[in-house]
């Protein structure tokens, strides 16, 4: 009698499958990893060669030559070159400045000390575009004058760049043009660990030095030169004078997104509105004095009510629309100003009505700037307007449309101190009230 040997059934030979692909990915991907790894040490090794070079054609220089091509401490070697090397492109980067060495005292020791370029720091950087990490090899040398200090004149410009938090940024990325001095001045450098940049030795000029400073995925802080609409600005070029400092302090930080909701009462979007949209950060001011804003742009809603605004400015932002527009803003979710914190997403929703003649947005807080709901808003004018409302979320009540009148306007929330007060209405009129517990 023949014996019949068991058989896999449908589930096992589905599991054996899933298993056995699971296995296969694994260690295809193991070998991925590996093959990965060997390039990157690969790599590395390469960049460790092109540093070690570079670092010993430095040391050969006679002094007076080891500098960079527009560094403020001027030579003939290149800021950046690109090597390719075992087929593998990287960059390579040479900064060189003046160390002023707490030995003898610095730039802002009492006493000064007059000579701030003890002798020289060279950094070379060397990066490529990796599968892992960016971060590059670095290698510093110093290098010291045969005969001792010289003086070479000029000052000591120091900067400093802190985020929204007041914290030091670190390897902020910071760009110093000048082209008024000889040799031109236009270099790339970075701050260190406390978020500064000390250069001694650095050539003197008169309201010439430009520095921007930002860094990747964030803001960008600058001085300006004055201009037609820019007549004086608050953070002009800067200034060196000969044995003294120059300091200057630059804020970054991470970019946010915001994005607004342009609505109707109903909820509706609304297409084609164009929002005038303003920080609170200004840059100087105009010809008549007034306020000349960092950010202060006229933006059109798209067809689903949206207003998209990537890699924005941590700021506090006002959001208006013009009269054109045929509507006047009856109600902002969060109430405006709004802050953008910095790395933040931010939703704005925008809620107008057709605009009047005369109008009126309240906006209740407490003594903490929160919004108030639930407050009972009673308006009267003179010519028998008489109508109440009744706050949201956001704190807001509108009124329209009124007249060009006394208006008398009550307030009542629930665990605060009634309130009272009298305005006269024009236009689009804004009232901002705090209750008081």
């Amino acid at each position: 009698m023949k014996k019949e040997q068991p058989g896999f059934t449908l589930l096992e030979a589905i599991l054996t499958i899933a298993i056995l692909a699971v296995v296969i990915f694994a260690l295809y991907s193991l070998f991925n990893l590996s093959l990965k790894m060997v390039w990157e040490t690969k790599a590395r090794v390469g960049a460790t060669q092109l540093a070690n070079k570079k670092i010993e054609l430095v040391r050969n220089l006679p002094y007076g030559e080891v500098g960079t091509a527009g560094g403020v401490v001027a030579g003939s070697i290149l800021e950046n070159e690109t090597v390719s090397l075992n087929e593998i492109e990287y960059n390579v980067y040479v900064n060189v400045t003046y160390v002023d060495d707490p030995f003898d005292g610095t730039y802002n020791s009492s006493p000064v000390d007059p000579l701030t370029n003890d002798y020289k720091r060279v950094l070379v950087r060397v990066s490529w575009e990796s599968m892992f990490s960016s971060s590059p090899v670095d290698f510093y040398t110093d290098i010291a004058p045969k005969n001792g200090e010289e003086d070479l004149g000029g000052g000591t410009l120091a900067i400093t760049v802190f985020g929204a938090d007041g914290q030091p940024v670190e390897g902020a990325d910071i760009y110093i043009v000048n082209n008024t001095v000889s040799p031109n001045i236009n270099m790339h450098t970075y701050t260190n660990a406390q978020g500064q940049l000390v250069l001694p030795g650095t050539p003197e000029a008169e309201n010439s030095y430009q520095i921007t400073v930002t860094k990747s995925g964030y803001s960008s802080d600058q001085t300006y030169s004055a201009s037609g609409e820019l007549v004086t600005p608050d953070n002009p070029h800067l200034s060196i004078w000969e044995g003294r400092s120059t300091q200057r302090s630059f804020s970054v930080d991470r970019l946010a997104d915001l994005t607004l909701l342009v609505q109707d009462t109903n909820g509706l979007p609304l297409e084609g509105v164009a929002v005038n949209i303003r920080g609170l950060k200004t840059i100087g001011n105009n010809s008549e004095g007034e306020d000349v804003y960092k950010y202060n742009e006229e933006i059109v809603s798209n067809g689903a009510g949206n207003i998209i605004l990537e890699n924005m400015e941590w700021d506090t932002y006002s959001f208006t629309v013009s009269a054109v527009s045929g509507y006047d803003v009856a109600e902002t979710n969060p109430a405006q100003p709004v802050y953008l914190a910095p790395g933040s997403d931010q939703m704005v929703v925008l809620t107008l009505k057709p605009s009047a003649e005369h109008s009126l947005l309240t906006v209740i807080r407490d003594v903490d700037n929160n919004t108030i709901e639930g407050a009972s808003v009673h308006v009267t004018n003179s010519l028998g307007y008489d109508k109440t409302l009744v706050t949201g979320v956001a704190g807001q009540a509108f009124f329209t449309p009124l007249a060009n009148a006394t208006t008398t306007i009550e307030v009542v929330g629930a665990g605060y101190q009634n309130y009272s007060d009298e305005l006269i209405i024009n236009g689009y009129t804004t009232d901002p009230i705090i209750l008081i517990k």
